[in-house]
């Protein structure tokens, strides 16, 4: 039996890809725990920036992994808060909140980039078992909509149809 978010195919293309991210993100997250360590799929990108910048403030970053200030903020403290990051206020500009792996986010990246290898190798598994790369589609769609943002070409439709 198909379900229903198979059954209303583009309509519903963004709730699709919301559903797998949760999967991937919960199994994530089992794995994780799995190998006794207690971080969240989420996570990952400002750890695994801030494992190979050292030191960046929080628009840096923002602009790096292409997400909001806002995101970047509620990311910063999770792991603030988990004792992954440590934040600091910048010598030259006392605004600007610079972030950096804490010892604890240290110590624990040898055992971390092991999960990440395994994690890796599992991906490109499934990635090279579809007919289609979705890793390629999604690059696709991101630069489709860098060119003309979503909201744009709904209102110039709209406009079409009048």
């Amino acid at each position: 039996m198909q379900d229903v978010f198979s059954k209303l195919g583009p309509l519903i293309i963004a709730s699709r890809l919301k559903r797998m991210s949760d999967y991937i993100m919960r199994a994530g997250a089992e794995f994780y725990n799995s190998n006794g360590v207690d971080f969240e799929p989420k996570w990952f990108p400002l750890y695994y920036l801030l494992s190979h910048e050292k030191e960046l403030g929080i628009m840096d970053i923002a602009q790096k992994l292409n997400i909001s200030h806002p995101a970047v903020i509620q990311l910063a403290k999770e792991l603030e808060k988990k004792g992954w990051v440590t934040s600091t206020k910048s010598k030259e500009d006392a605004r600007k909140r610079l972030l950096k792996l804490s010892k604890k986010g240290i110590s624990f990246l040898p055992q971390l980039q092991l999960i990440w290898d395994d994690i890796r190798e599992v991906n490109r598994q499934v990635v090279e078992s579809q007919s289609t790369n979705v890793l390629n589609a999604l690059e696709e769609m991101e630069v489709f909509f860098a060119s003309k943002s979503y909201t744009e070409r709904m209102k110039e439709y709209q406009e079409s149809k009048k």
